[in-house]
């Protein structure tokens, strides 16, 4: 087993879940060995490729289009498919709507003040979020609303944007995810050694 895979064996996390982690954060750092040897893992044990595309077309909201791009090539190298993957979303109405709810259940008690903010940067970066980044992307039904935000805090964690990891942790235990699986998915973007747990523990105490 590659050593980025012995990961994989821990506990709290099902592997095709660390998978993905795995892909995210791999996609920020450009480390494209590591997203070639994970996806062909996965193809291996017979996970589905929509999962890593999932995580491919979330990436754009957080890693920008040049990586996705390249990311994209990289699983098409590992995980070559006949036909280029299309559609998933809802419907255009049914997104919007969606997207809505999705933001207000994970910024809580804190949405008008975060929709306030994004108002204050740019009108069109408020609208983006909400139509593209919610709307479009992040209600994809492929995942379900727990994995989302435990993607977004694993790349959120590799990015060091702690206000951002702190709110979508919270939403990540609004949906179900306990403090054992938070921990884990940041072993999985830090590592497994000992400076790697010690960087965990310290995000983690960011959520206390």
């Amino acid at each position: 087993m590659s050593d980025v895979l012995q990961i994989l064996t821990r506990p709290h996390l099902a592997p095709a879940l660390r998978r993905m982690i795995l892909i995210g954060a791999a996609v920020w750092r450009a480390d494209w060995a590591t997203l070639r040897v994970v996806a062909a893992d996965a193809h291996a044990s017979s996970q589905s490729r929509a999962d890593l595309e999932e995580v491919l077309l979330q990436a754009i909201l957080f890693c920008g289009f040049p990586r996705v791009v390249t990311a994209f090539g990289e699983l098409n190298e590992a995980w070559p498919t006949d036909d280029a993957p299309r559609g998933g979303a809802l419907p255009r109405d049914d997104a919007l709507r969606a997207g809505d709810a999705l933001f207000t259940a994970i910024y809580g008690k804190n949405d008008a003040a975060v929709r306030a903010l994004l108002r204050s940067g740019h009108g069109e970066l408020h609208d983006f979020v909400f139509e593209a980044a919610y709307g479009r992307i992040l209600c994809r039904p492929h995942l379900p609303p727990r994995t989302r935000e435990l993607l977004a805090v694993g790349l959120l964690a590799a990015q060091d944007q702690v206000r951002q990891f702190v709110a979508h942790a919270r939403g990540a235990r609004h949906f179900g995810a306990s403090d054992a699986e938070l921990r884990e998915v940041l072993v999985t973007v830090f590592g497994e050694h000992p400076a790697g747990g010690d960087r965990a523990d310290a995000w983690s105490a960011r959520l206390r």
